[in-house]
C-alpha cells in the first residue's frame, strides 16, 4: 500500500470538524484533561481528550500522540512537549486558525 494511501486512512480516524480550534484552544483542551494535576498528560489522559475532541479510535490516537510527542521518552506528555502534541494533533485535522 503506497503511504499516500496510508495516510489518508489515518486521517479518516479523526471526524471532520466544522469550526477548526485555534491552537490556545486545543493546548486548554489537552490540559484539562490531566485529571490528577501533576502537569503530565498520560495515554488513559490523552485518550480522553482526543474522545473529546472527536477522534474516531481515541486510543489509537493517544499512543501515536505519545510516540510522536515524547521527546523525553517517560511516556507522558509534559509542558515542554504540548507544542509537539498540539503539531500532532493539527497533522490529523484538530487544525487552529
Amino acid at each position: 500500500m503506497a503511504w499516500g494511501k496510508i495516510q489518508k486512512a489515518l486521517k479518516w480516524v479523526v471526524k471532520s470538524r466544522k469550526n477548526p480550534l485555534s491552537e490556545e484552544q486545543l493546548r486548554n483542551t489537552f490540559m484539562a484533561h490531566d485529571k490528577n494535576g501533576d502537569g503530565h498528560l498520560d495515554k488513559e489522559e490523552l485518550k480522553e481528550a482526543f474522545r473529546a475532541l472527536g477522534a474516531r479510535i481515541p486510543c489509537y490516537r493517544a499512543g501515536r500522540a505519545i510516540y510522536y510527542s515524547d521527546i523525553d521518552l517517560d511516556g507522558t506528555i509534559n509542558e515542554d512537549e504540548i507544542d509537539h502534541l498540539v503539531s500532532y494533533a493539527t497533522h490529523y485535522g484538530y487544525s487552529f486558525n
